[in-house]
């Protein structure tokens, strides 16, 4: 992606870091600036599948916020940054009497505070 269209797309932000392009939602990483690629967010699959009910014996029936660390490694193209950086995803998701994820979205990304 080009400069120019990368600041333009900055120039398109719904917050502080949501940027809408056509009917897709990208994310502005917090700490670099940078277009954050899709293959740095979490999903629903590696958050509640992969994650939450990875042991079993636990079940989600209601509606919830989640913070999810994540590590900001790939920049807009698909390539490695030289200086990854750790992030929290903040999602609201929703889930059935089932436990089944029925609404997974990504509200905000904030950096990771330092313990």
């Amino acid at each position: 992606m080009s400069k120019k269209k990368t600041e333009q797309l900055r120039n398109e932000e719904i917050d502080d870091t949501m940027l809408q392009r056509d009917n897709d939602v990208t994310f502005v990483c917090p700490v670099c600036g940078k277009l954050l690629h899709e293959n740095n967010l979490v999903d629903a699959k590696s958050i509640v599948e992969d994650n939450l009910y990875y042991v079993g014996g636990i079940l989600i029936v209601s509606d919830v916020w989640l913070h999810c660390d994540f590590e900001h490694r790939y920049d807009e193209d698909g390539m490695t940054l030289d200086e990854p950086h750790n992030l929290v995803a903040v999602v609201k998701a929703a889930f059935d009497k089932k436990g089944d994820c029925i609404h997974f979205d990504i509200m905000d990304i904030r950096p990771r505070e330092k313990a």
